[in-house]
């Protein structure tokens, strides 16, 4: 029998990513970080640099003190609050569609990241977050010596 390695390699990488989303799932109504159930997932687009990976996260209408961003080398946590205000006594709603109250993203990254270069812009509703690449590792060999 003969066996493919990039579907078995493509497969490994689809379960991962499935693991992923499980654990962000997890993660967010264990720690309740910061609203569990009742959170809604801002879209997010992530690319790859020459200096390393970058996230765009669409948050309009949510101030930027209302942003967090937490790294620590592997994991990325994007999360906050956008809320609109009280409705005036006298307004009846129509129709709601823009999500409000408490947002979390949670990213494992598959590249090792620089936790101390990270850099986060927010402007016109986008925030950016820059992960700089991590400097390779070199192998290098051990001497084992007896005592």
């Amino acid at each position: 029998m003969r066996v493919q390695r990039g579907k078995i390699a493509h497969e490994l990488a689809q379960l991962e990513e499935q693991m992923d989303r499980a654990f962000e799932r997890v993660l967010a109504s264990a720690l309740r970080l910061p609203g569990g159930a009742d959170a809604w997932r801002p879209a997010l687009d992530v690319y790859e640099t020459e200096r390393g990976v970058v996230l765009r996260v669409e948050l309009a209408g949510v101030p930027s003190d209302e942003v967090r961003v937490v790294v620590d080398g592997e994991y990325v946590q994007i999360c906050g609050r956008r809320s609109f205000g009280r409705s005036e006594p006298s307004q009846r709603h129509l129709l709601i569609e823009i999500p409000q109250g408490p947002f979390e993203r949670v990213l494992r990254m598959r590249t090792p990241y620089d936790a101390d270069g990270v850099v986060a812009r927010f402007e016109n509703g986008v925030l950016t977050v820059e992960l700089p690449r991590k400097p390779a590792t070199t192998t290098r060999m051990v001497p084992v010596r007896s005592t």
